[in-house]
């Protein structure tokens, strides 16, 4: 029998919408605070990256609360 892969999105989805939040907060932290203090070691392509890092944050944030609304309605529908 071969092995599911579901993507993240689809996991979250079917997940409670609390956790894609959470995980959506992660993300950003991670991304936007973590990753630059890290990346940043004077070399001029851990700049790059920090910067970029920095600029992706608040995308790839919200793209983590998607999976929080579908859940979100996918709860309130099966409670109808």
């Amino acid at each position: 029998m071969p092995k599911r892969n579901d993507h993240i999105l689809v996991l979250l989805t079917t997940a409670p919408w609390w956790v894609s939040i959470i995980f959506s907060a992660v993300v950003y932290a991670i991304l936007a605070f973590l990753a630059p203090a890290w990346l940043e070691n004077g070399s001029a392509i851990g700049e790059g990256l920090a910067q970029t890092s920095e600029k992706l944050a608040p995308f790839f944030g919200v793209v983590f609360l998607v999976p929080a609304v579908l859940s979100l309605i996918r709860d309130w529908l099966s409670g109808l």
